[in-house]
């Protein structure tokens, strides 16, 4: 997308946000912003270092973990998100796996990073910190699904890609965002919603 397009996008989506703000009207505050701080976390990620860098701590982070548990990889520092993992059955060798926007977490860390952001009901200062903590479990979530990868490449051999990759690790990575969103979002609001209505039937 053209910077000015996007800059103007951005202006757009701003006065809106702040419309629905300065007139309380929550819904579609949350919406809009929620959606619109989504979009524009991704793509700030995509048109600067954030996703090299991203990319890179997936694949180091795999790497990390898979030498804790004795399966052999390897990354390029001159290649961000290229993982080498050693596959011991059929055809003994190298396959390597390139960590792409689709499977560096940006996306998901995006729409969780909108998501609570513009939740109406918290401090700036509690957002913040559970924004830092739904990004680093976001993070945490997309290595085990790499890791679900890599174990099954490395054991099952090249033929286990296809389903490892498409059907497991990405079921693996959504109920660990359900989990994320669940934990984050979902039961905070629930408690809340459960204390006022407690509230409610004492006073009444």
């Amino acid at each position: 997308m053209d910077i000015a397009i996007a800059a103007i996008l951005s202006t757009l989506w701003l006065l809106a946000v702040l419309f629905f703000r300065l007139n309380r009207i929550w819904l579609p505050y949350y919406i809009i912003g929620s959606v619109g701080m989504a979009f524009l976390f991704i793509y700030i990620g995509r048109n600067t270092g954030i996703e090299p860098a991203l990319q890179t701590a997936v694949a180091q982070g795999v790497h990390v973990v898979t030498e804790i548990l004795g399966i052999p990889t390897d990354t390029f520092d001159s290649a961000p998100g290229a993982l080498l993992v050693l596959v011991i059955s059929q055809d003994i060798g190298w396959t390597m796996l390139q960590v792409t926007v689709e499977s560096s977490g940006l996306l998901e860390s995006g729409v969780v990073f909108g998501m609570l952001s513009f939740y109406p009901a918290w401090s700036m200062r509690r957002r913040a910190a559970y924004l830092v903590v739904a990004l680093v479990l976001t993070y945490l979530a997309n290595i085990i699904r790499l890791l679900v990868i890599v174990a099954a490449l490395h054991y099952l051999g090249k033929d286990s890609l296809l389903v490892s990759h498409t059907i497991i690790g990405r079921a693996v990575f959504f109920v660990g965002v359900i989990f994320i969103y669940w934990f984050l979002l979902t039961r905070p609001t629930l408690d809340a919603v459960r204390k006022k209505l407690d509230k409610e039937l004492v006073a009444s």
